[in-house]
């Protein structure tokens, strides 16, 4: 019977009716800029599932079942580094085209190394004239570049980057706006001879004592126009907001 005075609040309901007229709560916002300040493109981008996912652990101090997700169980990791990728578009008959991330990503289509390690770059004339192929790894390299790839002939490719910068807190009570801004960079040392057209945020516990990112997954995906990065001057500088 219908009683005036009882009020039903299902909030399952109320949460499809977000999802069909809202944007989700956590998202992402990207602006890539050329070596001459000049903005190539700006686009928002997709927090995957795992993303998301992590988020609520953190927030309840809960890590969620590796046998229900598949998903590494490690709350002491945060969002530490970046990865590159060539598998945003179809580079031959639609580079500028690119795929919708799908939330179910776990890993960048096809990641591209900033730099490869190659002892024997000299005896190729072709990588010998390519900065982005390094005989041996600085202190700087060892500093920036992580998620190393071993390959034959001592050849090792790293697929992880640090952030220029410490995340900066963007907060305002007024406009009930807060975010995080993520500096990062492709410099005109890396990925040369490649195509990209992906980029993701990568989550990461340090491992100090060897000196190492471990337990890394990807929290978020964006796919944009296709880059050529040939020029030996070339770079892009890349802004990053984790909106809340």
């Amino acid at each position: 019977m219908y009683n005036p005075n009882e009020i039903t609040l299902n909030f399952q309901d109320a949460l499809k009716l977000k999802d069909k007229f809202c944007h989700p709560t956590l998202r992402g916002h990207v602006t890539f800029r050329d070596e001459f300040g000049n903005i190539i493109l700006e686009k928002d981008n997709l927090i995957v599932l795992r993303g998301r996912t992590f988020t609520l652990e953190k927030l309840f101090n809960d890590p969620i079942s590796n046998q229900t997700s598949g998903y590494v169980s490690n709350l002491n990791r945060t969002i530490s580094l970046f990865k590159i990728g060539s598998g945003g578009a179809d580079i031959q008959s639609a580079p500028f085209q690119p795929y919708n991330p799908e939330y179910s990503d776990i890993d960048l289509a096809h990641p591209v190394p900033f730099v490869t390690l190659d002892p024997n770059k000299q005896a190729d004339p072709d990588k010998a004239e390519n900065p982005s192929i390094i005989e041996s790894m600085t202190d700087s390299d060892k500093s920036h570049y992580f998620l190393p790839i071993s390959k034959s002939n001592n050849i090792v490719e790293y697929y992880g980057k640090v952030f220029e910068s410490n995340p900066q807190w963007v907060f305002n009570k007024e406009t009930n706006e807060v975010y995080k801004k993520i500096n990062l960079k492709i410099a005109s040392n890396e990925a040369r001879g490649y195509i990209i057209n992906e980029l993701g945020l990568v989550l990461a516990e340090y491992d100090g004592t060897n000196g190492l990112y471990k337990d890394a997954e990807l929290f978020s995906r964006v796919t944009f126009d296709s880059q050529s990065m040939t020029s030996l001057t070339k770079y892009i500088l890349v802004e990053y907001l984790i909106f809340a």
